[in-house]
């Protein structure tokens, strides 16, 4: 599958019940594991940026 030219592919290592836990969580938002990690991670990047301010 092609990367946009402004994104990069990473290499995650999760223990398997805490990717479990994530799948599921991503499912009920109606989401892929990988939009769900993404998400999970810019809205804790705003929550930092907001607690600077």
């Amino acid at each position: 599958m092609a990367v946009g030219k402004d994104k990069t592919r990473i290499l995650l290592t999760l223990p398997q019940d805490l990717k479990e836990e994530l799948t599921s969580e991503a499912k009920g938002d109606n989401r892929s594991l990988n939009n769900y990690i993404l998400n999970l991670l810019i809205s804790s990047e705003k929550r930092t940026e907001s607690e600077r301010d």
